[in-house]
């Protein structure tokens, strides 16, 4: 009898001593339930401490955090959903994701993000969805930012400050779904081209499309980013007429025959300066030749 109520009284320390664990490891006007802290809206300043090391999910948004705490936040090794949207973090690095490489979801939207490295999100190898919205400072995300992310399906890059982004990654991406690019200032020039395109032939790829304005240049505003393309390609590829090609044939020749009477004027003056040398005689050396001369006609004159 004893042994067969030992292991009930034995899970019954156990789940006590989980909820010890728990408690001790909850921050204060957090909300711990097992894998799973809430400290939504509750005015934190800095990363939330204590943390149960085995938390799988975290929501830190609505306060005002100003930095991720990379030592902290890389303790959570079984972390695979984060939410930090409504804060005020302008910097995030590699350093800050190395120990959560399990991290499936990331909100970062709604904080004050500058800009996205190349390997910013490099460890991050099994991300489905990433949230950078609503940053309005965010200006560049670099070539090559998600190149490490082969599983992400989501990408929210709407509401920044983006003029342009590199696609090339991204079309990469094969189990991509969704891409959002509205609200950002897009300057329609030459360098777009690859977006448009992209936005133009799959266009169930960018839910937002129709969103999606050129402000910039004025010839472009108000125009929808992926019809850019056809007006671009006008401006970008224009093919030449005749009438240029003769333009620059007509240059050509006069840029050879301008050489040619330049170089034959350099020449012309450097032979009449070397000529002029070469029969000009200082006074000296005339009253020589002059004495010379009168000696050999005067013993002339004698034999004579």
């Amino acid at each position: 009898m004893f042994v067969c109520g030992a292991k009930p009284q034995g899970l019954l320390w156990e789940l006590l001593l989980m909820g010890v664990m728990l408690a001790a490891a909850c921050p204060p006007n957090c909300t711990c339930s097992p894998f799973k802290v809430v400290c939504k809206g509750i005015a934190l300043t800095m990363f939330p401490d204590p943390l149960v090391l085995n938390t799988r999910y975290l929501d830190l948004s609505r306060n005002n955090i100003a930095e991720l705490n990379s030592l902290e936040l890389g303790l959570l090794s079984d972390l695979v959903h984060l939410d930090c949207s409504h804060n005020q973090i302008s910097e995030i690095s590699k350093l800050h994701f190395l120990g959560v490489m399990k991290l499936v979801y990331l909100d970062l939207s709604h904080n004050r993000l500058r800009s996205v490295g190349m390997s910013t999100f490099s460890p991050l190898t099994n991300l489905i969805i990433l949230r950078l919205n609503d940053n309005k400072q965010l200006k560049r995300i670099e070539e090559g930012a998600f190149v490490s992310n082969q599983g992400l399906r989501e990408i929210n890059l709407s509401n920044n400050d983006l003029l342009y982004l590199n696609v090339t990654s991204l079309k990469r991406l094969q189990a991509l779904k969704r891409v959002y690019v509205s609200g950002n200032p897009w300057e329609c020039q030459c360098t777009i081209t690859p977006l448009s395109e992209w936005m133009l032939t799959s266009n169930e790829t960018f839910p937002d499309e129709a969103n999606a304005f050129c402000t910039l240049p004025k010839s472009m505003v108000g125009i929808r980013v992926s019809k850019a393309v056809i007006k671009i390609f006008d401006i970008c590829h224009t093919p030449l007429s005749y009438f240029d090609y003769l333009f620059f044939v007509i240059v050509g020749f006069a840029i050879f025959f301008g050489g040619i009477i330049v170089a034959s004027l350099t020449g012309a003056i450097m032979v009449f300066f070397e000529r002029q040398k070469m029969f000009s005689v200082d006074d000296d050396e005339m009253d020589t030749i002059l004495r010379r001369s009168n000696k050999t006609i005067a013993r002339l004159a004698k034999i004579t």
